[in-house]
């Protein structure tokens, strides 16, 4: 943290300021730091290895200063870091295309723009190559890091609270008083700890996409190329939205309805599960009877999954790469029979009969089935958290404090009352996605709330690239639909019979790749709605 206590030091000065708005307005002007872009001679952060040496050594990290509010300037500064991988070809370069890996509050923003620009580079090789060598040679890459997760701690979002957050159970599979009171008392004890940190107000999208508007005149660059994963969809229409006229060419992958509200998001994530679940477990499985042994109809695999014991079920259900796996079916099925005869039996008796047990006459889903038999022990044995929140004092890290913060700034909630009226619908509706809602904590959030997103102006935009896979449990195609339909300057690139989240550069469709690196290479666009195959 040293190299930071110069540009720090501008920020707190001298004074004490007391915890009062006129004050801190009053010392934020007297000791403003200059804002703007500072280069560091190194990258310290990056890892040691795992990526392209040539990559990292076109690569430069820095510290951006920017206005803690874009609105009202004088409240006080903020940094963030930026991380840039130069054009290989400074002579014949062209542009910048600035990236977001999703969240909100992801980590690794400055790795995922290494990594982006590592694979383009691999890519060259390939037939749909020279996009990407054009890409490599004449942009760079830029990536910022998501305001409230500098490692600057003055700039660093931390939701904390002496109240405790308490154990609780699935609540999919536990409906008694005691639990529902308990998830009642977590998400005031998260919305609280939150809303409550002097800088939760000035975490949210517009911000941030005032964040790229504020580097993008800071590096001179005349347009904002841009390309963004889920969350980094909302981010990029967001932007689109304020500085329309500002729009290069705007590459969204794994959309969210961006026209809509995080609310709704949550909401939409378990009926597509249970989707994935009908069509990559139970038809599949239902199809292959001998292969499989899980029944000879959807409705018969449904009921395996229904039938196992609670927790077989939570664990199965906690993890999209489980529930989507007709292996991990087999496994749960096969771990819920034995406890039941052997309730008290331990992990290491248990394993070793997995290891002796034959699940499938095939020898490659025998295979998957006893790697899938680890899976779900260990979960069943270590449960997931509620939110990833351990029983005690709130304490959350950067990025779960952005990702919190961010979900109940951007858009409004409904009430607990109607967050209890659904998780008792999805309870029985779909059973097995179960009914987690990412944004839940927002009915008792009591900060304020941005102005309305500007996305009218998003069809002010010159274009807007779409890519999405047809099954998506983190971003449903349905809600990527409902965007693409409302603006007649947006192209969609769909990506059939495919799971998966984050589709290009994914190594899922060369069709996929092709597309994407000739619109942001040479802003060729493809047709309005464009199909394309999964490779395999």
């Amino acid at each position: 943290m040293t190299r930071y206590k110069t540009l720090v030091r501008g920020v707190i000065g001298s004074c004490l300021c007391l915890v009062s708005i006129w004050v801190v307005s009053e010392c934020a002007r007297e000791q403003q730091p200059e804002r703007g872009i500072t280069w560091l001679p190194m990258c310290e952060d990056l890892p040691a290895g795992g990526l392209d040496s040539e990559v990292v050594a076109r690569t430069q990290c820095g510290i951006v200063t920017v206005p803690l509010d874009h609105l009202n300037p004088d409240l006080g500064s903020l940094q963030l870091e930026i991380t840039r991988v130069t054009a290989r070809q400074p002579q014949a370069r062209e542009g910048a295309i600035f990236t977001n890996p999703g969240g909100p509050g992801s980590n690794g923003n400055d790795t995922f723009t290494v990594l982006l620009a590592s694979v383009w580079k691999g890519y060259i090789d390939k037939p749909e190559g020279e996009p990407y060598r054009h890409l490599t040679n004449a942009y760079d890459l830029i990536g910022i890091t998501p305001r409230g997760q500098s490692r600057a701690r003055d700039s660093q979002l931390r939701c904390q609270s002496e109240e405790l957050i308490v154990t609780q159970g699935d609540i999919s599979e536990d409906r008694s008083p005691t639990n529902l009171a308990a998830l009642h008392h977590n998400i005031g004890v998260l919305a609280r700890g939150c809303a409550s940190q002097r800088l939760a107000p000035y975490i949210n999208t517009e911000q941030t996409a005032r964040d790229m508007e504020f580097v993008r005149i800071e590096l001179n660059e005349n347009k904002l190329h841009y390309f963004g994963n889920s969350y980094g969809t909302w981010l990029g229409a967001w932007y689109a939205g304020l500085f329309p006229k500002q729009v290069g060419r705007m590459m969204l992958d794994s959309n969210m309805d961006w026209t809509s509200t995080f609310q709704n998001a949550s909401l939409s994530i378990a009926p597509q599960k249970e989707r994935i679940f009908n069509h990559f477990v139970a038809e599949h499985a239902a199809n292959n009877p001998q292969t499989y042994r899980l029944g000879s109809t959807p409705k018969d695999v449904r009921e395996v999954f229904l039938n196992l014991l609670p927790a077989v079920r939570t664990a199965l259900r906690s993890d999209s790469q489980y529930y989507s796996s007709p292996e991990h079916l087999m496994a749960a099925q096969t771990l819920s029979d034995w406890l039941n005869i052997m309730p008290d039996a331990d992990e290491a008796e248990l394993e070793m009969r997995a290891q002796a047990h034959r699940f499938s006459p095939d020898e490659e889903v025998d295979h998957f089935a006893r790697q899938a038999f680890n899976d779900v022990l260990f979960i069943t044995r270590q449960p997931v958290l509620w939110n990833g929140l351990a029983p005690g004092k709130l304490n959350l890290s950067a990025a779960d404090s952005v990702r919190s913060t961010v979900l109940c700034n951007d858009s409004p909630s409904a009430n607990a009352a109607f967050w209890q009226r659904k998780e008792d619908i999805y309870a029985t509706k779909y059973p097995i996605a179960g009914n987690f809602f990412l944004a839940r904590h927002c009915a008792e959030w009591k900060g304020g709330h941005p102005p309305a997103a500007p996305f009218r102006n998003v069809a002010q935009a010159d274009s807007i690239v779409m890519v999405q896979a047809e099954f998506d449990d983190q971003t449903p195609r349905a809600e990527a639909f409902n965007a693409f339909a409302r603006f007649s300057n947006t192209h969609m690139v769909l990506l059939k019979g495919a799971y998966g989240h984050g589709v290009s550069f994914a190594d899922l469709s060369a069709c996929v790749n092709r597309y994407v690196g000739e619109y942001l290479a040479y802003g060729r666009k493809p047709e309005r709605l464009t199909l394309c195959e999964p490779d395999d």
